[in-house]
Parts: C-alpha cells; structure tokens; sequence
C-alpha cells in the first residue's frame, strides 16, 4: 500500500484487542488524517492476549512484557486510546456512540471489535461463585495466584485449556492437572483423531490425567461433577470457548447469528459505515458460504488490516493496493516444546495423509482431491506454505453449496 490517502473523517472503533488496534494503526501509518478513537472496558492499555495462556504460570504478565506499545506510541501517531469505558449504545442514523457516562462520540465509520466472554458451565447450587476462566488480563493474574498449589481441573480440550494444562506441567507438575473433554479426543472440533491422540500423548507422557467423552453437569470454583458421576476437586477452570459480545450489535440493529455479527468478505455488516472485525465477525466460510467466526490472534491481526482498507474506499480514500488478505485461518499453540499449526479446517476433510519426518510432522486433510486443512507439528515453516495452498484451491464463490 502506498501512504496515499488523506481525508477529515473521524473512525471510532469499539474494542482495544488486536482487531480493534491494527486496524487504527493501519489507517493512520498508510495516511488517513482523521480522527481515531478506540474505545476499550479493560484499564489497561493494548496488550498481547496470547501471552495470557501461554505464560500464565512462569512467564512476565506486567505492563513492560505484554504490552503491544509504549504508551507514547499512540499519541504520537494520533491515535486516542479510551480504556475503561463502556459503550452501552449506537445510533446509526445519526452516526453516534454512546457510552456510559453518557457521552456522545460521532463517526463517518464505526468498527465493532467487542470480541466476546467465556462460556460458562453449568453452576453446582451449592457455590455461590463461577469456575476461573481466561480472557482478560485481570483473569490471569486470579488465575495464577489460585493455581499456584493443589489440583488444578481443565474443563475444555481445546487450544486454550491444553496450553493452560502445559503452562502447569512445564514446572514438573503434571500430575495434578487433570483435562476433562465432552468430546471423545481433544481438540475434537478442529484436528482429525491422529491429531489428537498425539497431543494427549504429549500431556499423558508429562503426567496429565485426560478424561474424555464425559461432561460438567455442575461446576464451581472447587469443584466440579460429570456426566459419568465423577466428582472432580481442585481449582475449577473453564476453558469451553467464548461466546461473541453481541449486545451492542443487537441494540445498533445489526445483523447477527448465533455465530457473531454478519459481515461480507470485506467486513461490511450491511449498516452503512458500520464495520465488525475479530473475535465477534462472522464472515462467510469459503467452503460452505454459513455465517463463520476465526478466534486465532492471526486472523484477528488481518481482519484490521482489511477493516481498514474497506473503510478506506468507503470514504473514497485512496491507501493504494492492498495484499488480499486471506480466508484460510491459521492458527499456533506450543504444547510443551511442541510448535503445532493448525491450517485451514483439518477437521472438515473425509480423509488424511500423515507425512512423518523424525519428530515432526504434516498431517493433510482432504475433501475429495481437494487439501482442505493441515496440522503441522514441529515445522513452524510450513503453515503458511501449507496455507497457501488452500488458499490457492479455494473458488471465488459457491464453493461447496
């Protein structure tokens, strides 16, 4: 892109996460001379969320390590950053948000990336307070300090819940972290079964204890009971995925799915100069056309940087041309010294092919002939080639209706 466009407009963007950030940034260093407002209910200033799982128990949770940018960074460019502050409503007739001191903020183009809140599980009566779960930076500083002795119970075999069970077991404490799945294997939503059972063995091998096929019935903060009749104890937390904030959408009249906030493949919610990115867009899936949302800290990264380009030429201001930004997700997590990509939809194909190479791997997954998805483990070079690939397979429109 060329530092081309100019323009008086005022952006005002709802959400300090990665989406949210990336797309201020990319309209102010390619030229836009507007005002940038990004309004945010955390205090603290923008920072990594993926450090949060990652580094929860030996890892640097302060301002100097998980920050996205010096706090000088942002007045310098012009960008204002408004933490703690909640926007309780949008009028998009006159172009105005609101938040909860009743302050009025005016745009030309508005961008909700309000993400979303972990999901809860079922609550045991006898408690008065929820199992821990891991969102916000507030989150893992509680959840450190309540992890730091005595059984620690994983509810969710997911990317999330594996990496807090690692961040445990790296210290040589494997061996009270249990992992409880509803699914028969883990990560059953995202990688085919060989996938799967590697990773188990990779926690088995630390001490992990893994329990499948068996869900939370009533859960609290000690303690939690199962399908099967288990009555687990030790701190509870719930690590079942995240539910898209979507109230602020619903009371601007946007349109939303169970999935998110509806958007187009350019991040347009069909409300004139009302955009959605993130966490919280569900843009359509390449390969059945359904509402779809990506949770990955790469995906977030490129939706502002393509929320950016589209309000640009909304505004009818010139950025120059822009790399297409790609509809394959891709997504990491380390599981102990493991690097796994997980490429496209590994999960979606009807058969796999395994290439070993000592201890790595590439495990391909197809829909007919057609390379769908990938999980590569301990070749971080070759998620992006591998996306490539299916980005390259993809067809422009009606793929798989």
């Amino acid at each position: 892109m060329s530092a081309g466009a100019t323009g008086d407009g005022s952006v005002v963007i709802v959400g300090t996460g990665v989406a949210g950030i990336t797309a201020a940034e990319t309209l102010r260093s390619h030229g836009f001379d507007g005002t940038i407002t990004v309004l945010g209910e955390e205090p603290q200033l923008p920072y990594r969320r993926t450090a949060l799982s990652k580094n929860l128990v030996v890892g640097d949770l302060s301002d100097a390590k998980i920050t996205l940018r010096p706090p000088g960074y942002w007045s310098e460019r012009g960008i204002d950053i408004v933490t703690s502050t909640r926007v309780t409503d949008v009028d998009t007739s006159s172009r105005r948000v609101c938040v909860a001191d009743t302050t009025e903020v005016s745009y030309d183009a508005l961008v909700l990336a309000t993400g979303g809140r972990a999901r809860r599980l079922p609550a045991d009566s006898s408690s008065a307070c929820s199992p821990h779960s891991l969102r916000t930076r507030r989150d893992a500083e509680q959840l450190r300090d309540a992890i730091a002795d005595g059984p620690v119970i994983i509810v969710g075999g997911g990317l999330i819940g594996l990496e807090i069970a690692a961040a445990v077991a790296t210290t040589g404490e494997g061996s009270r972290v249990t992992v409880v799945e509803r699914g028969e294997s883990l990560l059953s939503r995202v990688v085919p079964e060989t996938v799967a059972d590697a990773v188990a063995t990779l926690h088995r091998e630390r001490g992990v204890r893994i329990i499948t096929g068996a869900a939370p019935t009533a859960a609290g903060p000690q303690m939690v009971t199962l399908s099967d009749g288990q009555t687990l104890t030790g701190t509870v937390i719930s690590a079942i995925g995240m539910e898209p904030d979507l109230e602020l959408a619903r009371r601007a009249g946007l349109p939303v799915d169970p999935a998110g906030i509806i958007v187009d493949d350019s991040l347009r919610t069909g409300v004139p100069r009302v955009y959605a990115a993130g966490d919280v867009a569900a843009r359509p899936h390449p390969l059945t056309g359904a509402p779809m949302r990506a949770e990955q800290w790469l995906t977030a990264t490129e939706h502002g940087r393509l929320v950016a380009m589209t309000i640009a030429a909304d505004l009818g201001l010139d950025m120059g041309t822009a790399a297409p930004v790609p509809r394959v997700p891709l997504a990491w997590t380390m599981q102990y010294a493991a690097n796994i990509q997980i490429v496209g939809w590994p999960a979606a194909g009807e058969r796999i092919d395994v290439e070993l190479d000592g201890s790595s791997s590439v495990v391909r997954s197809f829909a007919g002939d057609r390379l769908v998805g990938a999980v590569c483990m301990g070749r971080g070079g070759s998620g992006r080639a591998l996306r490539t690939e299916i980005e390259a397979a993809l067809q422009p429109a009606g793929v798989g209706r």
